[in-house]
């Protein structure tokens, strides 16, 4: 009878534990053209990033290109996106899917919602730790900054 609670119990502890990959935990392949992260991007126009910056298309669903400049080194989740003058950061949705770090250099296009954020210092602290920046450069980071944020339901390498 022991046996059969041991088993019991150890099912029950099993059973309740969910794998990475169902949470979109896992690293991501490489980044490969034609691959979509996420919800992927759905049809309709695409506009650039210098465009919609333009068009202050702010806290509404819009469709954005642009290049990677930047990858979180540590599990990919968030990258820096660029256009010809306009830089935002980009995070995912729910924290639900993450980008490949060679990601870098390729342009992409992405789902999701742009606006204007106050990044704390201690943010932007953190994110000079997930760009692999060296203690001096993370020290030099003093105060709070606004800086524009895109939250991504779903990009795709072009």
């Amino acid at each position: 009878m022991r046996i059969f609670l041991s088993i019991v119990a150890l099912i029950t502890i099993l059973g309740g534990t969910v794998p990475t990959s169902a949470q979109g935990t896992d690293k991501p392949r490489s980044a490969v053209r034609g691959i979509s992260y996420g919800a992927g991007v759905s049809a309709g126009e695409r506009i650039t990033l210098d465009a919609a910056m333009k068009a202050k298309s702010f806290g509404k669903s819009i469709r954005v290109t642009g290049t990677v400049t930047e990858v979180c080194k540590v599990k990919g989740c968030w990258m820096m996106l660029r256009d010809a003058s306009s830089l935002v950061r980009v995070t995912f949705k729910d924290y639900g899917f993450f980008m490949p770090m060679d990601l870098v250099g390729k342009t992409v296009a992405l789902e999701g919602v742009l606006s204007v954020e106050t990044l704390t210092e201690a943010e932007a602290r953190h994110y000079a730790e997930d760009a692999g920046k060296s203690k001096k450069e993370i020290a030099k980071i003093v105060g709070d900054k606004n800086e524009y944020s895109f939250e991504a339901t779903g990009v795709v390498v072009l």
